[in-house]
């Protein structure tokens, strides 16, 4: 089996164009398995085969819209025709879909990583490039299954997680192992297990130059976000302060152009990890179609001198805008990487949550000076904790936009009791999306359930 395995994870390696000295082919040898601390950094450098999340969380949430029924069904696939509309298919029949296959794909390489560095060092990982490639493997397989648990399992609650359907924890190297749909709780448990042993490897704090290469900072970004998605505010903000403690940058959009689609570079000084979700046509950045724009209500919440609305957007027709390139500086998929920005308002939402309005009004004032034009910017002041809960909430709206973060926010509120109903409207046809209806759960491609045999979800 292990020789299978690796036949497969050379395979795949070729099939993703990766070009490592190991694949080279040599005398007496059909298969090199990778070995040095090089070979491995050199796949998890290669974020075709580790790093893409699921672009449906965008699809599926209110900050775009589409201009007419026509332009809708001549999208591109069938899945971002059902995403928008919230049909029980999402995928409509499609297979191999990359939301799916993409994190496993992670999964997969993290978990041959894993067990190639055991095997290299006999399971004594005690510091070195062992452990930093250690480490990053497990980030990756911990993040990538938390992308799957969110998206293919119901929201997460504490009563029921034992019960819950999560999705199967793939463990071993082997491409071909299947494995039955573990529990929410036993899902989690791996996640947190996962961060856990990257912050025990992980020697950096960073950022590093590297963006795309995890770091101690990375992860405790990664575990306020997972905190703040199960409404376990208190660990959420003791781990938004492992990070604001120790790298705490703001960028000052007046130093920002304007007038580029690529307002950010790959380094810029609020970048924790890089990242980036598939790619689907009505996703994407710069979009050129004429088909798809972004939200005029999430375009009207931009108050006069807030410099994100001609940094993050850009006017093509009268009242009609698309999206620039965002965080991750590059390419047409949406950012969904690690930035400092969403940590502090992690952190804001956190102190307001339990009372410290203060705290909370000091954050929201310093971020949103760095969004408004020089002079323009008059501070607010949280007289009372609803309101000021709102304007952080709003807050995370327009900075965290495009992202795939708004949907995960409609999902966590409506189960606090927010009553977010969400609408679209097609050649006169209403379709919505109740609070509690369980289409906030995606269904499983259809190809995944005929081969694993696992239970589909119910929408």
């Amino acid at each position: 089996m292990m020789k299978r395995s690796i036949f497969y994870f050379i395979a795949l390696l070729s099939l993703l164009g990766c070009s490592a000295e190991f694949l080279e082919e040599r005398p007496n040898s059909n298969v090199v398995v990778p070995a040095s601390p090089d070979d491995f950094q050199r796949l998890l450098d290669n974020f075709t085969a580790v790093g893409y999340t699921s672009a449906l969380p965008h699809l599926s949430a209110d900050e775009y819209f589409i201009t007419s029924e026509s332009d809708w069904l001549s999208s591109r696939s069938a899945t971002e025709r059902n995403a928008y509309v919230w049909e029980r298919d999402v995928f409509g029949g499609e297979v191999a879909r990359e939301d799916w296959n993409a994190p496993y794909r992670t999964v997969f390489y993290a978990n041959s990583i894993i067990d190639g560095v055991q095997k290299q060092t006999g399971g004594l990982i005690q510091g070195g490039q062992y452990a930093e490639v250690y480490g990053q493997a497990h980030f990756h397989r911990a993040r990538a299954n938390y992308d799957l648990l969110k998206n293919f399992s119901v929201p997460f609650d504490s009563l029921t997680q034992s019960s819950d359907l999560g999705i199967p924890l793939r463990r071993d190297p082997s491409v071909d192992a299947l494995m039955p749909r573990a529990s929410v709780q036993e899902c989690y448990a791996s996640v947190f297990a996962d961060l856990q042993e990257a912050l025990a490897h992980l020697k950096s704090y960073g950022p590093l130059p590297e963006r795309n290469r995890p770091t101690r900072l990375a992860v405790f970004a990664q575990l306020s976000r997972i905190y703040l998605y199960r409404g376990e505010f208190h660990l959420a903000e003791r781990y938004a302060d492992s990070v604001l403690n120790r790298y705490d940058r703001l960028i000052d959009y007046n130093s920002v152009s304007t007038e580029t689609n690529t307002p950010f570079s790959l380094t810029n000084d609020e970048l924790i990890l890089y990242g980036a979700t598939n790619s689907y046509n009505n996703a994407s950045q710069l979009n050129q179609g004429g088909t798809v724009f972004v939200d005029t209500a999430l375009m009207a919440l931009y108050d006069t001198g807030d410099l994100r609305r001609s940094v993050f957007f850009r006017e093509v027709l009268p009242g009609r805008h698309i999206v620039k390139r965002g965080y991750n500086g590059s390419g047409l998929s949406p950012f969904n990487g690690l930035a400092v920005d969403e940590v502090l308002l992690i952190k804001a939402e956190c102190l307001v949550r339990r009372g410290d309005l203060h705290g909370a009004e000091v954050l929201y004032n310093r971020l949103r000076k760095h969004r408004y034009s020089l002079g323009t910017y008059a501070s607010t002041t949280f007289l009372e904790a609803s309101s000021a809960l709102e304007l952080v909430l709003l807050e995370r709206r327009k900075e965290l936009v495009w992202r795939g973060i708004r949907w995960d926010d409609i999902k966590r509120l409506n189960g606090r009791g927010a009553g977010i109903v969400l609408r679209r409207t097609l050649g006169g046809k209403v379709h919505t999306l109740e609070p509690t209806s369980g289409r906030y759960v995606f269904n499983i491609p259809q190809d995944e359930i005929n081969r694993s045999g696992i239970a589909q979800n119910e929408r």
